[in-house]
């Protein structure tokens, strides 16, 4: 091979590694210098305080970047401010001028305090490595209850708490919100989100990051990408739009609508669920209303759901505890399906993939058809019901008490049981080139 090949062999190589890392997240491609300071520079802080008498509108706006914002609401009828400048140079002289011509800037109308600094006053200045303003504005601010508030950040830390409605965007930044008595609309990346005590509806944006919510009264959307989410005790709708998200959540009343990929959905005393996956493990347990799930490669493993059962895929792994519903439904293929201790009309589709049942008295008929897939019934302790077992190029094996006929003709087994009890539920299984094993069922 020329050394020119090799160097295009190894281009093309370094291109799809790049591409697979920009494709799932693990790139970020949002660099932004202004945080590069040397490692010969000293740090120096300074403080500046302002108040703001009443009347005051109900808006609170504050645009900040790289800093803190800190909101704390209070009994009082003012708002107060401490800007903290934190700066980086090599002399306390060179500081000291930086911090006597860096300020608040304030402005008041009918409809707003908007809140600010002088930060675009300065240049840009070339300090050893990179190019930089070389400071920080950390905000720290006491409100009136309950009041709403604007914040736009970058760089660092948004905290609020016991305000009203709040809208925060915090690119690259921690978002920590509590007691917030009205709607919440959060946009941030790469920081992590922790929300607690919500009164109203949330809408989240985020990605690169954790998010954890806890005792929210409203409704919630979240739109994640390449991190984690837990949700603890949320009252109403929960949908969730995440890639290459973990979610896992508890105490969910719902319903819940979860689209997802790639990453594990854990669930726990939920209410009505539907859950679209992609190559996504899932178990949910305790489900308190009608569950679905659409997923593919992977698993779904389910306990204690107290209404209708739709599961759908391919190559997915099927296994369900402790089901009570109307209708039950399950198409798969080319992995196992067992469902245990279920009742309701039940329908189970799939192929090359063992199928297991164990049902509870029946309360619906149940009707298995598969293709290269054996199937074991555990037949219902003390129960009668009308039974057809049908296999292409396998064989029927009937182990309850009693004989029945089983008939063969060209390649096809079928076996007949009570078949006079027309008002039971009916049982069908059929499949191809696989047994059928009818065993007795353990006693309830």
């Amino acid at each position: 091979m020329k050394a020119k090949e090799i160097v295009l062999l190894i281009f093309i190589i370094a291109a799809g590694v790049f591409f697979y890392h920009a494709k799932t997240g693990k790139l970020n491609f949002d660099w932004d210098w202004e945080d590069h300071f040397a490692f010969d520079l000293e740090e120096f802080s300074s403080e500046e305080s302002q108040v703001i008498e009443p009347p005051l509108p109900a808006l609170l706006k504050v645009i900040n970047a790289h800093g803190n914002v800190e909101i704390q609401g209070t009994a009082s009828d003012k708002i107060t401010i401490t800007l903290e400048k934190k700066i980086w140079r090599r002399n306390a002289e060179e500081a000291k001028k930086v911090a006597e011509n860096l300020h608040l800037v304030v402005a008041k109308d009918d409809r707003a305090v908007t809140l600010t600094t002088n930060r675009d006053d300065f240049k840009r200045v070339r300090l050893v490595f990179g190019v930089s303003r070389g400071f920080e504005t950390n905000l720290r601010l006491t409100v009136p209850l309950n009041t709403n508030i604007d914040v736009v950040n970058r760089h660092g830390l948004v905290k609020a708490a016991q305000v009203g409605t709040a809208f925060i965007q915090n690119l690259h930044g921690q978002v920590i919100a509590s007691e917030v008595s009205g709607e919440l609309k959060m946009e941030n990346s790469y920081e992590d989100v922790e929300l607690d005590n919500i009164h109203s509806a949330c809408d989240l944006r985020t990605k690169h990051s954790t998010l954890r919510a806890e005792a929210i009264a409203g409704e919630m959307t979240i739109e994640q990408s390449h991190g984690f989410i837990r949700l603890r005790k949320v009252g109403q709708k929960i949908t969730i739009d995440g890639t290459h998200t973990e979610v896992v959540g508890e105490d969910l009343a719902g319903p819940l609508d979860i689209h997802n990929s790639y990453e594990k959905i854990s669930l726990r005393r939920v209410g009505p669920t539907r859950i679209e996956g992609h190559h996504s493990p899932i178990e949910a347990n305790d489900v308190n209303g009608d569950l679905e799930i659409r997923d593919n490669y992977e698993s779904a493993d389910f306990s204690n759901v107290r209404g209708n059962l739709q599961i759908s895929g391919k190559n997915l792994t099927v296994t369900g505890r402790n089901i009570v519903g109307e209708e039950i439904y399950v198409s798969s293929s080319y992995e196992n399906v067992k469902l245990t201790d279920f009742s309701g009309k039940t329908t189970v589709l799939t192929s090359h993939g063992d199928v297991i049942l164990e049902p509870l008295p029946l309360t619906g008929p149940i009707d298995v058809r598969c293709e290269y897939s054996p199937i074991t019934f555990y037949w219902p302790a003390g129960g009668q019901y009308p039974l057809e077992a049908q296999t292409k190029n396998g064989d029927i094996h009937w182990r309850l008490p009693g004989e029945i006929a089983i008939e063969e003709k060209d390649s096809f087994s079928v076996a007949r049981a009570f078949p006079d009890l027309k008002e039971k539920p009916r049982i069908l299984l059929w499949t191809t080139y696989s047994d059928i094993l009818i065993e007795p069922g353990p006693s309830k």
